[in-house]
């Protein structure tokens, strides 16, 4: 089809006329930049009719991609390749990726689209050496920018195919730090909050809920899921009973219910943490009673969850078996919720008055020891 009959049948698409009347006038006056811009909006818009972004490129765009800047083609160009057959995408984008091969950042978006088709073709096995190139690539760009988006989306959709929750609960939470949620749907969002949120509980190397916990998407799986976002302000405070409250909720999600005994080891490690964090470092020599009480296990089980928690860094200390006594010197950090940061905020202000109350001490004692 020559472009002046393109751009006659375009202007007749249905609320479509004065854009293309726009965009015939951009490109016979070469304004190739106002163009660029122009064309990178319309093709993010949708919905556009089956097979009309595939058109508009192969009949419009090509006739001038070479003086499109390469990152703004990749945009245009993975926005086309959603519309066209999925046996064909793939070539599309290798083809594209040729185009824009002297620009890393356009390189960098269009190799992790690809990544991303070849996950959902179940072809995994060269998927982590590209991974592995991009982080490459991605370390060289310095500051974060929206480019490192796309390398963590491909990233974490990777780890969730192999299962691998502790790496996919990482590089989720960096993904989002890439990007600007409200360009999500309320469905991505819920879906992505979902996911995470699932990792978060069952990755048996994450016991730091606060991030996930203070971020806004947290706000989209309140309205479609609200249990499971108590059940995680559940385990960020390590309370079993309210796991066992909810436990009618989350036995019906195979994945929890399938891991029941890893999930309440978890729940009852974060007792201990904020076990520990709730006390002053001067009072934290807690006899095993009452951490058993304030895990829910049997006293006889106390000691293998310290050694369990001494040897996954989260806490440090030590086990005096002769008085059934547990000596804890220090907590992992966490993200504080603002319970947690409430808690702080007393023990600061206890700590404040005991040291006041010292210094007056020493003041009243100092012509003493000057006299001594």
């Amino acid at each position: 089809m020559a472009l002046h009959e393109f751009f006659e049948k375009a202007k007749h698409l249905p609320n479509e006329g004065n854009n293309w009347a726009s965009f015939e006038d951009l490109y016979n006056r070469k304004l190739w930049h106002q163009l660029t811009l122009a064309l990178l909006k319309y093709v993010k818009r949708g919905p556009h009719p089956p097979g009309h972004l595939s058109e508009v490129y192969n009949t419009f765009i090509s006739e001038f991609d070479h003086r499109i800047s390469p990152l703004a083609l990749a945009g245009i160009g993975l926005a086309v390749s959603d519309d066209i057959a999925v046996e064909q995408r793939i070539p599309f984008l290798n083809t594209l990726e040729t185009k824009v091969s002297n620009q890393n950042e356009a390189k960098i978006k269009i190799m992790a689209k690809v990544g991303m088709l070849r996950i959902d073709r179940g072809e995994l096995g060269e998927i982590e050496d590209l991974i592995k190139n991009l982080e490459q690539m991605v370390d060289k760009l310095g500051e974060v920018t929206p480019v490192h988006g796309s390398f963590y989306e491909l990233s974490a959709k990777f780890y969730k195919a192999k299962g691998d929750y502790n790496n996919f609960y990482r590089d989720s939470l960096r993904y989002l730090g890439c990007i600007d949620i409200n360009n999500l749907t309320s469905k991505q969002q819920q879906e992505h909050a979902f996911h995470i949120g699932l990792s978060a509980l069952l990755g048996d190397k994450v016991y730091n809920f606060g991030e996930l916990l203070a971020h806004p998407l947290l706000e989209a799986l309140q309205m479609a899921c609200p249990w499971i976002v108590e059940l995680l302000r559940a385990f960020n405070r390590g309370d079993m009973n309210k796991l066992e409250q909810l436990q009618p909720q989350w036995k019906q999600q195979p994945d929890l219910a399938r891991n029941e005994v890893a999930l309440k080891q978890k729940c009852a490690l974060l007792g201990l943490m904020e076990l520990t964090f709730n006390r002053a470092s001067s009072n934290r020599s807690i006899p095993f009673a009452q951490v058993a009480e304030a895990v829910k296990l049997p006293v006889g089980e106390v000691e293998l969850l310290v050694m369990k928690a001494i040897s996954l860094n989260l806490v440090k200390g030590s086990i005096d078996e002769v008085d059934k006594v547990v000596n804890l010197t220090w907590v992992q950090p966490r993200v504080l919720d603002l319970q947690q940061i409430a808690k702080m905020n007393e023990r600061i202000q206890d700590w404040a008055a005991v040291v006041e109350e010292t210094v007056k001490d020493v003041e009243s004692q100092i012509p003493e020891l000057l006299c001594n």
